[in-house]
């Protein structure tokens, strides 16, 4: 049994942040200490998410593994400094799995062919599609992802955009959302599901928690020093969800979409962003109430023989289907009706 903590406790959280004032306002907000505060007090839990992991990331002098940066020969970088987040994501989550070794290539759409032959080279799991699959065409060329090898290094593929590049491709953002998803599955590194995880992080558990935890991380990680940048980047990722244009997402859909009969509506073409967006909203709630590392302790568990759910009930004390209508009707509140 691998013996693991969460870095920081709760209570030492609180106790620091009491001291701090948010930006922009005269006296913090009361901390959010269980799901019935998030519900009572939805605007309040994104201060609190920041909070806690800005103290955790300012609190941190650890540093990323060591970096091997490839570029592609017709690539030209647009974040020229990719380390400052992995940094960053290291001290967010400075006491669970990280690699020995962090390998990112980069590449343009010229640099495609070039790109799959050295991500094949080192992670020889690829499928030899992952690099077209990132850069499907010049003006469509942003995805990126990240993973470990049989040896545990972490893996990230890039794709870089030519023209205009998002602020994603510039701030550091998109590195440690990556970064993050190596962490995760890091998790199960030297375990039996090892193989699974490497390829299908979100087998383990709800598919927004992956990639929602690793949204609210690379804000979390990247934003620390600034609450108000921190807010901006969230409503500008979560601009459609905030919006509700469509008058579409009520609790009830919000409530189906954490906790849906299966998987097909995380694969709709419509709803699978929301894995993202939503799912940062939902890893807001956890970390407002149990510090950032809520957001890889869960993996640790699973890596130990849980399941999402009893991870779930394990921290929080309550069950998972319990939590659901909980967590929906605080999100709810924070979307125009």
């Amino acid at each position: 049994m691998k013996i693991r903590f969460i870095a920081l406790s709760t209570i030492a959280f609180v106790l620091l942040s009491l001291f701090v004032q948010p930006a922009n306002a005269a006296k913090a907000p009361k901390p959010i200490t269980s799901l019935q505060d998030a519900v009572n007090r939805p605007t309040d839990v994104s201060y609190w998410a920041w909070k806690k992991s800005s103290d955790q990331v300012l609190s941190s002098s650890e540093k990323a593994p060591s970096f091997e940066l490839i570029v592609g020969p017709n690539t030209k970088l647009s974040n020229p400094n990719p380390k400052v987040a992995f940094d960053a994501v290291k001290r967010l989550y400075p006491t669970f799995r990280h690699p020995e070794k962090i390998y990112a290539i980069y590449y343009g759409h010229k640099d495609i062919e070039w790109a799959q032959k050295k991500y094949k080279e080192i992670y020889p799991s690829a499928n030899g599609q992952e690099a077209k699959n990132g850069c499907q065409q010049i003006d469509f060329c942003w995805g990126a992802s990240g993973t470990i090898n049989n040896a545990g290094d972490g893996i990230l593929l890039a794709a870089v955009m030519t023209s205009k590049p998002t602020r994603n491709h510039t701030s550091g953002t998109l590195e440690a959302h990556e970064y993050t998803h190596v962490v995760q599955i890091g998790s199960f590194f030297g375990t039996p599901n090892q193989g699974q995880a490497m390829c299908c992080i979100k087998a383990f558990t709800p598919w927004w928690f992956a990639e929602g935890g690793a949204e609210f991380s690379q804000h979390a990680a990247i934003y620390a020093k600034s609450f108000t940048k921190y807010s901006s980047d969230r409503k500008f990722w979560a601009k459609d969800l905030l919006a509700n244009s469509q008058k579409k997402f009520t609790e009830k859909w919000i409530a189906n979409f954490i906790k849906p009969p299966d998987t097909e509506i995380w694969m709709d073409s419509e709803a699978q962003w929301h894995l993202y967006d939503l799912g940062m909203l939902v890893s807001e709630i956890f970390t407002a109430i149990k510090g950032p590392g809520i957001n890889i302790q869960i993996y640790e568990d699973i890596s130990d023989g849980m399941t999402y759910e009893q991870s779930f009930e394990k921290n929080f004390g309550q069950s998972w289907d319990s939590a659901v209508l909980l967590i929906a009707k605080s999100i709810s509140q924070l979307v125009k009706k």
